[in-house]
């Protein structure tokens, strides 16, 4: 899913003004574009460029963000001190812009279409620099009072579900069997979401959900099977087992985030 994200700036040089259009056509043919607006149309950006060695240019955007806080802002600068994340540092370069701008679409807006569960996503050097950046960066801030188990044999599906919920400030435990899955049910019995494949070594997806469902602490709790076979049988019988919800492999992000939305709604709501 391509996306271009509207980029508003507040001050800046007409020749930095100039290489930001540059960069962002050399940039054009990327999943995740940018685009400059005029200042009528600050309102509809999705990210705000502010100089930060500007004074007017602060006042100005202390002014606009009274009324649009929640839109995320990154700062310029020379090398000033004490200038507040996330920062790109003069000259503009190329992969200067692209890599803060690219990491704050994945961190502050949750955009990573790229990274499908199940899938076989590739992402660009500087997405994938940004991607790296924002999952550490997750891992540091606070944490929300979410707590998740994910369970599936596959170590590049567990990585990927752990940068996907892990920016959203979820604990995230991890299991690679049935049997290991229920060992942990039996120690944390307050898990909000319970991620399940079905083929896997020894105990399948479905008795693991059969057998949650019979414990009183898993009757409510939202179990989504995450599995590569997709028939109206696979998914009657994910059903009858108890199992919320059923998505086939590979699972886009934005299918992921509305599943988060729908039994985590504390959380997709302020990323929507």
């Amino acid at each position: 899913m391509d996306k271009t994200f509207k980029i508003a700036l507040f001050g800046l040089a007409p020749n930095e003004h100039s290489t930001l259009g540059s960069i962002f056509k050399l940039a054009a043919s990327r999943n995740r574009r940018y685009a400059l607006v005029g200042d009528a149309e600050r309102a509809s950006a999705d990210i705000v460029i502010v100089d930060a060695d500007d004074s007017k240019a602060l006042e100005a955007w202390k002014s606009f963000n009274v009324h649009h806080a929640k839109t995320p802002t990154v700062r310029v600068t020379k090398g000033a001190t004490g200038v507040p994340e996330p920062v790109i540092r003069r000259p503009l370069t190329l992969k200067r812009v692209l890599e803060m701008l690219d990491k704050v679409t994945i961190e502050a807006l949750k955009y990573v279409p790229e990274l499908v569960v199940g899938g076989e996503g590739s992402l660009d050097a500087e997405a994938s620099a940004a991607l790296q950046d924002a999952a550490a960066s997750a891992k540091q801030k606070a944490k929300s009072n979410v707590k998740a188990l994910v369970v599936d044999d596959s170590a590049a599906v567990r990585k990927s579900m752990e940068i996907q919920l892990g920016l959203f400030g979820m604990h995230i435990d991890y299991a690679e069997t049935g049997e290991e899955a229920l060992e942990h049910t039996q120690v944390t019995t307050d898990y909000d979401i319970i991620f399940l494949d079905i083929m896997m070594p020894g105990i399948d997806g479905y008795k693991v959900c059969k057998t949650l469902r019979a414990n009183k602490y898993f009757k409510q709790t939202p179990i989504i099977m995450l599995t590569g076979k997709g028939s109206r049988f696979d998914k009657l019988k994910g059903t009858m087992a108890g199992a919320s919800l059923y998505l086939t492999k590979p699972v886009e992000q934005g299918q992921l985030q509305e599943v988060i939305k729908k039994f985590l709604p504390q959380l997709g709501e302020g990323n929507s």
